[in-house]
């Protein structure tokens, strides 16, 4: 399912030269604030930005929360006063990246970004036609290819009865991210590397956690925006070009470190996840998430494998005191809706029509 991507605006001038840009700020149709969360991304960035730039049928802002960038992304940004940059801690990850970006953000459409990607013309005012306040419609999920155009890596989402999946937040029903749904259908959570949110829903959810170093960030959010009765739908015209994988090891820790720490937060978000949201029964999978690859590991002898499963038992031991306070917080919505139904919810199950 490739097709070749249209032709993107040059990094250095997009269509129209200096004129474009003003005409991206101050033409028609909705305002939408693009909140790009950057990690030594300088390669990339001018491309996205111009692609930015040159999005048809929508007003933007952009803010650029930067994560200590060395590479020159910090020199570069600054030769664009139009664009708002904020500083973020290196460590602080993706989400909260976003999370301190908002407050900066003047607009009630939220366009949430890595920087390693670039956008269709028309991707913003895509997103933005799916967003209704009556319909409870606060989110609006892009299909994503490869940075290339040739590969398509991310379309709708549905859950899929797994027997037991190792790395789900809830093991019973695992992930399929390459359903071709239709235009506008729900799905249950979009991709945090690339997603548009309404404000309200964000407030009303309670925004990233920026507890969440990497992965299963989008699906917190998600679940919490589903107890309040909002909605998320995929867009398939609404299309980004992403270089997956290149923002989680761009330059600076070393490569090793930051894997190790992706794989020890995303074990301890699974696990976070079920203690914040789940009810009854269902609580238990936080100890198969933390206790079963810990024990299969000691008894394989499987030591470097084991030092990752002890790391995300004790990082979640330290989350503990704030996961209690947001279970009872949220007490209500995990009463009328449990965690757990959100995996199990009918309208998120892949099925013999999405399969179609």
């Amino acid at each position: 399912m490739a097709s070749s991507p249209p032709s993107s605006p040059s990094p250095r001038q997009a269509p129209g030269g200096a004129g474009a840009a003003a005409d991206a700020a101050g033409g028609s149709g909705p305002n939408v604030s693009v909140i790009i969360c950057n990690l030594n991304g300088m390669r990339f960035l001018p491309r996205l930005l111009a692609t930015l730039r040159a999005q048809r049928g929508v007003r933007t802002e952009t803010i650029v929360a930067d994560r200590e960038s060395t590479d020159g992304s910090r020199d570069y940004l600054a030769r664009h006063p139009e664009i708002k940059v904020i500083t973020e801690p290196a460590r602080s990850g993706l989400v909260a990246g976003y999370h301190a970006a908002v407050a900066a953000a003047s607009h009630e459409l939220l366009f949430f970004c890595n920087e390693d990607l670039w956008l269709k013309a028309d991707c913003l005012a895509q997103l933005a036609r799916h967003i209704s306040i009556a319909d409870r419609v606060g989110a609006a999920d892009p299909w994503q290819w490869s940075y290339d155009g040739t590969r398509l890596l991310h379309a709708g989402t549905r859950f899929v009865n797994a027997g037991i999946d190792p790395i789900s937040c809830y093991p019973p029903r695992g992930f399929d991210f390459l359903v071709p749904l239709a235009d506008g259908e729900a799905v249950p959570f979009g991709c945090a590397g690339a997603v548009l949110v309404h404000r309200q829903m964000y407030l009303e959810a309670g925004g990233w956690d920026p507890s969440f170093f990497m992965d299963f960030d989008d699906v917190d959010f998600f679940l919490r925006a589903w107890q309040r009765g909002w909605r998320c739908v995929t867009a398939p015209a609404a299309k980004v070009y992403h270089a997956v994988g290149m923002s989680t090891l761009q330059a600076g820790p070393p490569p090793s470190q930051v894997v190790f720490r992706r794989r020890v937060g995303g074990e301890s978000n699974r696990a976070v996840i079920c203690l914040k949201h789940f009810t009854g029964p269902s609580l238990l999978w936080a100890a198969f998430d933390l206790l079963a690859p810990l024990a299969s590991s000691l008894l394989r002898l499987r030591f470097a494998q084991t030092r990752i499963h002890a790391a995300a038992l004790w990082l979640t031991l330290r989350r503990l005191p704030a996961v209690l306070r947001f279970r009872k917080a949220n007490r209500r919505f995990n009463r009328l809706r449990p965690g757990q139904a959100f995996f199990t919810a009918g309208e998120f199950q892949r099925g013999e029509r999405a399969e179609a």
